[in-house]
């Protein structure tokens, strides 16, 4: 007769362990503070932010004036900053708000950046660069809520240049720290009399130096010159005329050019 078989009994398995829920970088912004001066272009960063942090309050800004207005009313958990603006360059309005902590984490867009502001935020406190014209409003939203989380970000378009610190143009090896100053002076067409009384200096020096400059960058006319200086991006004229001379004020201040070659970039860790 044979044995009866006794089933073997079932092995009860561990369950596998969940693994802890990663947090949402959106959970700790509760106001985004967007600066940009085009009206269409700022509605859809204010939309694309609606969509990165659900939770959160959006203001937008149109100029560095109205800008600084709404992160001294509040101080934003996060700023989407463009570098185009209508009353002061976006480099100089970046140093005020990290210098006096006005926003926890700084997004900078831009597109076409000249070499002026690719060299100025080599030197610029920042979380995250994103170059608007190579990647999406998609790539926007993964970034925002990438800088939002910790993580630092510039986009490949950038890297040579502000991470890695490659050779921006030229120019900037040609010339002095004392010829850079006089060129923002006279980069709006400007008379010697006026970059004498901008500067502090002689109109003798003055014309010493725009004789060298135009000696230098190979430039046979004023009008040339301004030209170049508009390119470059010492100079910048605003839509309703006005001339913006990004870094200009800060460097007569302190009788020196903001543009310091041997420095680190400090972009919290970007890499």
């Amino acid at each position: 007769m044979p044995l009866a078989m006794t089933p073997p009994k079932a092995v009860r398995r561990p369950a596998p362990e969940k693994a802890p829920a990663l947090p949402d970088p959106a959970a700790g912004v509760a106001r985004v503070v967007v600066g940009q001066s085009g009206r269409t272009y700022a509605e859809a960063l204010r939309r694309s932010c609606l969509e990165a942090f659900p939770p959160a309050a959006v203001v937008t800004a149109r100029s560095g004036t109205e800008i600084l207005a709404a992160l001294y009313a509040q101080r934003a958990d996060f700023l989407l900053l463009a570098m185009n603006l209508p009353d002061m360059h976006g480099v100089d309005l970046l140093r005020r708000i990290t210098g006096e902590k006005l926003a926890a984490r700084v997004l900078v867009v831009c597109q076409h950046c000249d070499e002026r502001t690719l060299l100025d935020l080599r030197n610029a406190q920042f979380d995250g660069l994103l170059d608007t014209e190579e990647e999406s409003l998609d790539d926007l939203i993964r970034v925002m809520r990438l800088v939002a989380g910790g993580q630092a970000y510039v986009s490949p378009a950038f890297r040579g240049t502000v991470v890695d610190r490659g050779p921006v143009g030229a120019v900037w090896h040609k010339l002095t720290p004392a010829e850079l100053r006089v060129f923002s002076a006279i980069g709006d067409g400007s008379g010697n009399q006026e970059a004498t009384a901008q500067l502090g200096l002689s109109e003798a020096t003055v014309q010493t130096h725009r004789r060298n400059l135009m000696h230098k960058l190979g430039i046979s006319s004023s009008a040339k010159l301004v030209r170049e200086a508009i390119r470059l991006g010492l100079v910048r004229i605003s839509a309703n005329g006005s001339v913006i001379r990004p870094g200009f004020l800060p460097a007569m201040a302190s009788r020196e050019f903001p543009v310091d070659r041997r420095s680190e970039l400090q972009c919290h860790g970007a890499t």
